[in-house]
């Protein structure tokens, strides 16, 4: 038997069914990619159904940030247009650990008057924008996190920015996947108090004032890794429809074999330095199928299969890496990595894989890693995600 059967017969024989077990939760809270054409709603993609209902005059349908993140909604500071929806958990217990990510268009206003709001309100707790020197995080009532920019950002033109308020309360700012600075705090956001705003502070003043398109709310800190792949890839998520990544190897949970331990949100390092990560593509509807798993940081030119499976696994080793998913396995694909060690599958897996709407999976990628891997396994693995599939 050759070296990649032996692994992946070895890999079949390991994930035996277990039972679940608690994990922290990293998860998409909401959604909007703006796709609307007519009508005052804009619809949230997450599963918790934060719709919005336009005001003043919001213009759907209009080009979006790149093909792949579909159409855009215009917001006008003239028209005092913005959109509003009641909040409730768990968007109204987010007070600090906590990202929110965006892709925007200023045709105005980034060196105007006032600040002007991408997504937030006066009374809800926190809220993000631009002000006229930079970037603005606000916990209402606590503190202006500003970070001034040395030159503003062209008008009219689309740029993706990202504000992550971390769980010490510093903020990190991003521009278009890069990290462009940090202001630091020492108090979390008041308790929310009042209804959710998107392109508005509280829908009197500080109106957004050109277009917004696929704004996304995180539960927890999304990392460096994380906001440059959304960067990269304009219309995906971090974790589709309320998904939730678990059994990292950077050691908060498990050590890792023999101390190879990855970064926050990657599995166990390999040979390349790096662990595995998977970012995921698409929606979780069954009927769309339309779902995709992009591995990257896998050792090039290697085999790899993802596997769905049952049941979070209490993360034994398995070669270099966690074994975090098992019961039922069903492998969804054998793929040899490019030279960059990246590999995908999807969409289209829903028939070879057998779920059906209200199912949960878990996700693992396996690769093999050679006779240079650090512990001497031969092969590793990527972290989890954990999907609910929806109709």
């Amino acid at each position: 038997m050759s070296l990649r059967a032996t692994l992946v017969a070895a890999l079949f024989t390991a994930f035996a069914a277990a039972p679940l077990e608690a994990r922290q939760v990293q998860s998409l809270v909401a959604h909007w990619d703006f796709s609307e054409t007519s009508g005052p709603t804009l619809h949230d993609l997450s599963a918790n159904g934060y719709d919005a209902t336009t005001q003043g005059g919001v213009v759907l349908g209009q080009p979006g940030a790149s093909a792949s993140s579909g159409n855009a909604a215009l917001f006008s500071a003239a028209g005092n247009c913005f959109a509003t929806f009641a909040g409730y958990a768990p968007l109204s217990d987010l007070r600090s650990d906590l990202s929110v990510a965006a892709w925007v268009r200023a045709d105005s206003g980034w060196a105007g008057p006032t600040p002007r709001r991408i997504f937030g309100g006066q009374s809800a707790g926190w809220s993000c924008g631009i002000n006229p020197n930079g970037l603005r995080f606000t916990t209402v009532g606590v503190l202006d996190y500003d970070l001034p920019l040395p030159s503003s950002y062209p008008i009219g033109q689309w740029f993706h920015v990202a504000f992550v308020f971390d769980a010490a309360f510093d903020v990190t700012y991003y521009i278009d996947g890069v990290a462009v600075g940090q202001v630091t705090g020492s108090q979390q956001a008041n308790v929310n108090a009042g209804n959710w705003l998107l392109g508005s502070w509280s829908g009197n003043i500080e109106f957004w004032d050109g277009a917004l398109d696929d704004v996304q709310v995180y539960q927890g800190t999304l990392t460096p890794a994380d906001v440059a792949f959304l960067h990269a890839n304009p219309g995906a998520t971090v974790a589709p429809g309320g998904g939730a990544y678990y059994c990292a190897g950077d050691g908060s949970v498990t050590p890792c074999p023999c101390g190879n331990n990855g970064a926050a949100g990657e599995g166990c390092a390999n040979s390349t330095g790096q662990g595995a990560r998977v970012a995921l593509i698409g929606t979780v509807s069954v009927t769309g199928d339309d779902l995709v798993f992009a591995a990257t940081q896998l050792v090039p030119a290697q085999p790899a299969v993802l596997f769905a499976a049952h049941n979070a696994l209490p993360a034994p080793y398995l070669g270099d890496g966690l074994r975090c998913a098992g019961g039922g396995a069903v492998r969804l694909g054998l793929r040899m990595t490019d030279a960059s060690g990246a590999a995908s599958w999807g969409p289209g897996l829903a028939a070879t894989a057998g779920w059906q709407a209200g199912d949960t999976r878990r996700f693992q990628v396996w690769y093999a890693d050679g006779l240079a891997s650090p512990c001497g396994g031969g092969a590793n693995l990527s972290a989890a995600v954990e999907l609910v599939f929806t109709l």
